[in-house]
């Protein structure tokens, strides 16, 4: 059974959201609490120690930012899912906490059930955002216009892949949404890998926020092939759970 649970890292520098953190984890059968650490500097470290599958993290840190120990822990254990969990969620942080290699970022006002949900999905592959914030990507996107992405001979069908798992969905989810098998998302992720340089899903996340292809989710092609968030789908926890 040890071996089958989700094994998350909790790194805060209060004792009590900690503890309680602790809590939420350690009550779900499927996740283990293998570690604790109050001090960003710390937290290298304690991953080579503890092999967490998902480290839970606070931005604000004695000794090193939050963000620069998603930085550093995006090069160094690639293998580490980050889930961002803040006071400071604003939307001037969300992209720059998600350019850095973080595959969540939630509030810490969420529901205790979301936090244990986006623990469990972005261990999965996911990218999970705080539903309050979703809408702020898409702001970002009609303000900046569509992605000059054909110098990277992308095509169409693999823009729409990009877009729709930009958006957090699963392969099996982007398959029926656009009618093809899931074997064929495979192989059109396997192409966007190699034609952006990048070597997972929060890769391509990061692709899309840096070139601004969420636009396309609101206006121009792109919303007529699938329309918008619907509700922000996309980008809420709930989006996550039926896999």
């Amino acid at each position: 059974m040890a071996s089958q649970q989700i094994k998350v890292l909790i790194v805060d520098d209060h004792a009590v959201v900690r503890r309680g953190t602790r809590q939420l984890i350690e009550a779900c059968a499927d996740m283990v609490v293998v570690g604790e650490v109050e001090r960003g500097d710390a937290v290298l470290e304690e991953v080579s120690r503890a092999y967490p599958d998902v480290v839970v993290l606070d931005l604000q840190l004695p000794g090193m930012s939050g963000i620069e120990v998603t930085r550093r822990l995006a090069r160094e254990s690639q293998a580490v899912k980050i889930l961002i969990l803040t006071a400071f969620a604003e939307e001037a942080l969300l992209v720059e906490v998600l350019e850095a290699g973080a595959a969540g970022f939630l509030s810490k006002t969420v529901p205790g059930a979301e936090l244990v949900e986006a623990v469990r999905a972005v261990y999965s592959g996911a990218n999970v955002i705080d539903g309050a914030l979703a809408g702020a990507l898409v702001r970002m996107g009609r303000g900046v216009g569509r992605s000059a992405n054909g110098s990277q001979g992308i095509t169409p069908r693999e823009r729409e892949v990009l877009v729709l798992v930009a958006q957090g969905l699963a392969n099996k989810v982007v398959a029926a949404e656009l009618g093809i098998s899931r074997r064929t998302v495979e192989g059109h992720l396997r192409h966007l890998f190699e034609k952006l340089g990048v070597s997972s899903r929060s890769g391509l996340v990061r692709y899309a926020l840096r070139h601004h292809a969420l636009a396309e989710i609101t206006e121009g092609d792109g919303a007529d092939a699938f329309g918008p968030l619907r509700g922000q789908r996309g980008f809420s926890v709930g989006a996550h759970v039926a896999r």
